[in-house]
């Protein structure tokens, strides 16, 4: 892999020698920096975490909430998910923990998932996990979009 353009680049010796200079330049400075070993075959792309978020910002989710026969069910299309619950409370304390064991069994799998149509769900579960807690569900749900009796 060739040193990419524009981007500070560092071999991995001397990155690791350096690393909390280097780890300063990523979060304080936003100075994305590309790390690579073995004559630049293999390349890494160290990012902040708070740089993180307009990237994946217009990764929306879309879920699509409806009653029938007295049951809430949440379908979360982005994330190929369905959650049902007596109430929408349940519903969605149901879709919210569905979404979380996901995201964790897909980042344990990563290599199995890269080889699937799942490929692509990688930014909105790089979303979902960098949200802080108390706002994965608002981000999950977001407003209503479509509640009807089915």
């Amino acid at each position: 892999m060739a040193t990419v353009a524009s981007l500070p680049t560092r071999g991995l010796s001397e990155a690791k020698a350096a690393l909390s200079d280097v780890m300063s330049g990523v979060v304080h400075d936003h100075q994305p920096t590309v790390i690579e070993r073995h004559g630049g075959k293999e390349a890494m792309l160290l990012l902040g975490l708070s740089d993180m978020g307009p990237l994946l910002g217009h990764f929306s989710f879309h879920t699509r909430s409806s009653v029938s026969e007295g049951e809430f069910v949440l379908r979360q299309p982005e994330l190929n998910l369905v959650a049902g619950g007596k109430t929408f409370e349940q519903a969605a304390s149901e879709l919210e923990q569905l979404a979380l064991a996901y995201a964790q069994r897909y980042f344990e799998r990563l290599g199995f998932y890269a080889q699937t149509d799942r490929a692509e769900q990688m930014p909105w579960l790089l979303r979902l996990i960098l949200t802080p807690a108390a706002d994965r569900r608002a981000l999950l749900l977001g407003a209503p979009e479509h509640l009807s009796e089915a």
